[in-house]
């Protein structure tokens, strides 16, 4: 037997299975990260992600109370002050019928006195049946005494060219945009409540003009936005017939613009914002904003709280510095709700100082640890620490972009009922209609009132009224 033989094939055998082990081990290393990159998928929500509470199974955990839930009821509880209707002024009431007693509830006399005490007094209010009135404009022609020209008569410049008035056409738009309700839906119940016929297709051209007459009103929103002080800026996914756009949101003093935007890069922040914008600008961590000087830029800390959960649960090499981080958020965030309640601007900065140092040696140490996930993050963190503390040196700039998701939210809503825009015009439709919206409610002022001088000043061909108030001139 060729024992030196047996030995050099039982060599490759090892060999080859030493190979084959390695392959494996790789294999199953590949396989683990995957599976982990998929478990990490599956647990964020809106509680560890930019995702919103909209997008949460129904079977999800909430997210855990920062204060432990009370033994209370729910509703006021006992003691407290009950709050009932106030009645309208006696000016502002439409009609007052009175009640006479017609016997005594006690003994059933029918003879009843005068008396001295105050009639109550119950007032209900109701909306009468509504009917939309149709005025026949008959234009009448005459011929010419002097030429035989045949002469007609022509509308009246305040007379709407369509078959619909400002009102009308006010109320349908403000129905499909602030209300969400579809075409269908809002032909449906001007039908039911003010019995009036209109298609969908009518909707839509009405949609159409509107947007036409509203395009000076976003031109000058868009003036005030780049104008202001401070802006927060955020942007979610539009569609135009499946293709994808982006509705940037940028609000600013008193003002919101909505703008449809085929790109989501610096360009398109340069349309929304202009290119010599000197404010401070409050954003998430987009590589877009990277180009906003870090003195000018403050970046969100409820998407770094979020951020820090995701790490608390996520693999377990990076859950202590995910708690590390959360803690420091959330004492920072604690610190600005304090704030709010005292005032105190030197006590604020003296309290937040100390938890930003412990941010940075955090992030310090997380980028060298040997996690690729901590050490990215924290990596990422260092290199844009100029922008985390803005709001701590310049007063009035707050430490979140949650007035910009706010805003945001109600297009997101929207989109979720119209599945986006079918054509260029309905893109300029659904940025000026709800840069108009945002921006009134944003002042606490009437949105349909607007709407409707709006289409009154289209019909009788004068200038927009403005969006935004006018400076008074001594």
């Amino acid at each position: 037997m060729d024992t030196e033989g047996l030995a050099d094939d039982l060599r490759d055998v090892i060999s080859e299975l030493r190979d084959v082990i390695r392959e494996l081990r790789k294999f199953n290393e590949q396989l683990a990260a995957q599976n982990q990159e998929l478990l990490d998928r599956l647990s964020r929500d809106s509680g560890n992600s930019s995702r919103p509470p909209s997008s949460d199974a129904p079977w999800s955990k909430r997210r855990q109370r920062r204060r432990p839930p009370s033994d209370k009821k729910q509703g006021a509880q006992p003691g407290h002050p009950g709050k009932t209707r106030k009645l309208a002024d006696e000016k502002d009431v439409d009609e007052i019928i009175d009640h006479e007693p017609d016997a005594c509830t006690r003994c059933g006399c029918a003879e009843l006195l005068a008396s001295s005490k105050d009639a109550r007094r119950h007032q209900v209010t109701e909306i009468p049946p509504l009917v939309a009135t149709i005025t026949e404009h008959r234009l009448h022609q005459r011929t010419c005494a002097r030429c035989g020209e045949d002469v007609a008569a022509t509308l009246p410049p305040d007379v709407a060219r369509s078959a619909f008035g400002p009102r009308l056409q006010a109320l349908v738009v403000t129905l499909v945009v602030a209300y969400r309700l579809s075409r269908g839906e809002a032909a449906r119940l001007l039908s039911e409540a003010f019995g009036v016929r209109i298609s969908t297709g009518t909707v839509s051209n009405i949609e159409h003009r509107m947007s036409d007459a509203l395009e000076a009103s976003f031109e000058e929103a868009l003036t005030a936005l780049r104008a202001s002080g401070l802006a927060h800026i955020d942007e979610t996914p539009w569609k135009k017939r499946g293709v994808l756009q982006w509705r940037w949101t940028g609000v600013g003093d008193d003002v919101t613009v909505h703008r449809i935007d085929r790109r989501r890069n610096r360009d398109a922040l340069a349309r929304l914002m202009g290119t010599d914008f000197t404010g401070i600008r409050v954003t998430d961590r987009l590589a877009t904003y990277d180009n906003i000087p870090a003195d000018r830029r403050q970046l969100c800390w409820a998407h770094l709280e979020r951020d820090f959960r995701a790490f608390v649960q996520g693999p377990p090499g990076g859950r202590a510095f995910g708690a590390s981080g959360l803690t420091i958020a959330q004492a920072l965030m604690r610190c600005v709700r304090e704030h709010k309640q005292h005032g105190d601007r030197d006590r604020f900065e003296d309290d937040v100082r100390p938890y930003l140092g412990d941010l940075i040696e955090l992030l310090v140490d997380g980028a060298c640890a040997e996690i690729p996930k901590v050490s990215g993050f924290a990596a990422h963190l260092l290199a844009r620490a100029d922008s985390l503390w803005v709001f701590a040196d310049v007063p009035g700039v707050p430490p979140t972009n949650n007035i910009a998701e706010r805003a945001i939210r109600k297009a997101v809503l929207w989109r979720k009922n119209c599945f986006g825009s079918q054509s260029e015009r309905g893109l300029r439709f659904a940025e000026r209609m709800m840069t108009v919206i945002a921006t009134k409610r944003r002042r606490a002022e009437g949105v349909l009132d607007y709407l409707v001088e709006v289409a009154r000043a289209a019909n009788s061909g004068m200038p927009t009224p403005k969006l935004m108030p006018q400076p008074v001139r001594g």
